[in-house]
């Protein structure tokens, strides 16, 4: 009898372990921050890439991740020959969920014709992702970051 209690206790889905424990172990799944930049084929038109994005935000929303932030860069000349193409689409997705996520999500890259190359890596979580650009207004130049120690123009002093 000893036995069998501390195996309901080690393991507690087990049919052997007493209806009161069953269920009462819950496996949470660590939440973690990635970030995924896709390089879809250049001839695929412009709705096509939104179809593309719609399907991979399904695709993390599946298994219970969420999407966080999505950028389209447009089409941009690839540094190297990829798959025979000299340019491609680029997307940046920024996205919350487990490890299971990421792997479900790389799967479905590798069989999607349209995407030339991936990559996704997990955000540290003390830098957190950057703040969203902000639209410039016309005719205004966006101010330079001030730096320590640097000497300071006339008309700044006065």
């Amino acid at each position: 009898m000893v036995f069998i209690e501390r195996f309901s206790q080690t393991f507690p889905h087990s049919p052997l372990a007493p209806p009161a424990w069953r269920g009462l172990v819950q496996e949470e799944v660590p939440v973690a921050l990635y970030e995924s930049i896709f390089i879809i084929h250049p001839s695929t038109s412009d709705d096509d890439v939104n179809a593309i994005i719609g399907r991979v935000r399904e695709i993390i929303a599946k298994p219970g991740g969420n999407v966080v932030h999505v950028e389209n860069w447009g089409r941009k000349k690839l540094a190297y020959e990829v798959k025979k193409q000299r340019k491609g689409n680029y997307v940046l997705m920024n996205y919350e969920g487990g490890s299971g996520v990421v792997q479900e999500l790389e799967r479905n890259f590798r069989l999607m014709d349209s995407v030339l190359k991936f990559m996704t890596i997990k955000v540290d979580p003390r830098i957190g992702l950057p703040p969203p650009p902000t639209p410039a207004v016309e005719g205004e130049m966006p101010a330079a970051p001030a730096v320590e120690g640097a000497p300071r123009s006339e008309a700044a002093v006065s």
